[in-house]
């Protein structure tokens, strides 16, 4: 594929791949909105729940009923001697035509040791200065607002009148409170942590103090709940319901949603990588292959046109007549259409190599009787380059069981490697060991060597080394493509250690068999 067209396709698949993204993310963050929503009207439901059981708790305090039913006395005439306990209590005296607080009646009732009970009510009235500030209801509170510290201009009975007297306190406490208020979300499905906190917001202070959170912290929660106004309720006092992690508690509720948009993230992700890759592989494999066919170009040039010359020096009928020089062109022309015919074996048998369609003539084999074939043909090429072959048959157990055409081919291929890729005369190695269970023959020289980021791909059909100009070297890149292929074949593995300007070592393992 062409680059003008790859590189396009590659810039839509990348973003296609970022718009698809951006879409769940999106969608992740409405869904977490709704979440939020419905988690925000479920708490204000449990809130107000909470709300109405405390006005309810308020309205019935028995301390209250007690005092009704019971009779008053002057609090002068009770004999204190005879008093086991006593109890206190406090409505506020509502003005019948202005509807607000002008005083509170204290009430207190006495329990004898004859299970008696004396009541004896004593009625303050507010200052003037005092009840005109009512009604304090008249504003929705903010922990920042002004009004908070209004408190601090009136007089500390003015004050102390307007508070919650100690039997409500006593009704409110913190275990109760958070008993309401569990109860209340559970019944909205909420099971989390929370803390809480009963604010006077006239006086600033803490009626129930929060069990675990910096007052700070609860003052700014979202969940902030006005008592209803009653007789004994006159300040602006609030329920604050705080939650550590609101954030956490809706991830947890999306847990399915978030799974199914990781596994679609996940889905998107490879399908881009996928897309990418192959497009990159593809790229990589029309450069490989356009270099493949450069170089069998370059080497099928030569002996075409040795033939061609050959065939046009035996067209002169001059040279007819000497049966010499015609043998000799003859012979060339010989050699070039089998050296021709070699390539194309070559390729084709790389191509069945590759489709999985080569046959395999398994016999029993001589290793040590093969390689020593093999190392003995290329005597006259070493010593034509004063170069050296050393070959050292050192393995106990050489016979196995494999293709002798092939693993013939295979160790030529690396003895022709070692030869092509050394800069000055050859030094080649050929050992053999053996084990208890492979034949292991390595092949090494003292050539340019490979480097570290390329011995990954040697084994790749049409990869070459890049060493600056690549026809220095002949050869098309199916060698060791090939090697591997039939090592693999044999049930082995093939090995290599190399550094660049020190040499290559390729070590083979076949498994030996009776």
């Amino acid at each position: 594929m062409k680059r003008r067209i790859i590189i396009p396709l590659f810039i839509l698949v990348g973003l296609s791949a970022i718009l698809l993204i951006m879409g769940i993310f999106y969608l992740y963050t409405e869904a977490e909105k709704v979440q939020r929503s419905i988690f925000v009207n479920e708490v204000l439901a449990a809130g107000n729940e909470v709300i109405d059981r405390i006005d309810a708790t308020i309205k019935n305090d028995s301390t209250t009923l007690i005092a009704m039913d019971s009779d008053e006395v002057v609090q002068d005439d009770i004999d204190m001697n005879e008093v086991v306990s006593m109890q206190q209590t406090r409505k506020f005296l509502i003005d019948s035509v202005s509807n607000q607080p002008v005083g509170v009646i204290k009430t207190t009732i006495y329990f004898q040791e004859n299970n008696s009970r004396v009541i004896a009510n004593d009625t303050e009235y507010f200052t003037a200065a005092f009840r005109r500030l009512f009604p304090l209801y008249n504003e929705p509170w903010n922990p920042e607002n002004k009004q908070i510290g209004i408190s601090n201009t009136f007089n500390i009975r003015d004050i102390n009148l307007i508070q919650l007297d100690s039997t409500t306190t006593a009704l409110l406490n913190a275990k109760t409170l958070h008993q309401f208020i569990k109860e209340a979300l559970e019944d909205e499905n909420i099971d989390s942590r929370f803390d809480f906190a009963l604010y006077n917001a006239f006086t600033t202070n803490f009626v129930v103090e929060p069990q675990s959170t910096k007052p700070k912290d609860i003052l700014n929660s979202e969940f902030i709940f006005l008592l209803k106004y009653n007789e004994k309720v006159s300040s602006p006092h609030y329920l604050i319901i705080y939650f550590p992690t609101v954030r956490g508690i809706i991830l947890q509720r999306m847990s399915n949603i978030i799974i199914l948009i990781l596994v679609f993230f996940v889905i998107t992700f490879v399908i881009a990588f996928t897309a990418l890759y192959s497009l990159y592989r593809q790229k990589k494999t029309s450069d490989v292959t356009n270099d493949f066919i450069n170089n069998v170009t370059h080497e099928f040039k030569t002996p075409i046109a040795t033939i061609s010359l050959a065939c046009e020096v035996l067209s002169d009928p001059t040279m007819l007549e000497d049966k010499d020089i015609r043998a000799s062109y003859v012979e060339i022309i010989n050699d070039e259409n089998n050296r021709l015919k070699d390539m194309v074996t070559t390729v084709l048998e790389t191509a069945q190599l590759r489709k999985g369609q080569i046959k395999m003539n398994v016999e029993l084999v001589d290793m040590h009787e093969l390689i020593q074939k093999v190392t003995d043909s290329f005597a006259l090429l070493i010593n034509s380059s004063n170069g050296s072959l050393t070959v050292a048959l050192n393995a106990d157990r050489h016979q196995l069981f494999g293709d002798r055409t092939h693993l013939t081919n295979t160790i030529t291929n690396l003895i022709e490697n070692g030869i092509k890729y050394s800069t000055d005369s050859p030094e080649i190695l050929v050992n053999t060991l053996s084990d208890e269970k492979h034949f292991i023959i390595s092949v090494s020289d003292k050539g340019i060597g490979i480097p570290q980021k390329s011995i990954a791909k040697i084994f790749d059909n049409f990869y070459r080394v890049p060493h600056g100009n690549i026809h220095n070297v002949k050869g098309y890149g199916l060698g060791l493509g090939y090697v591997k292929k039939i090592i693999q074949l044999h049930h082995g593995r093939i090995e290599v250690q190399s550094a660049e300007g020190k040499g290559s070592t390729f070590t083979i393992y076949l498994p030996l068999k009776s």
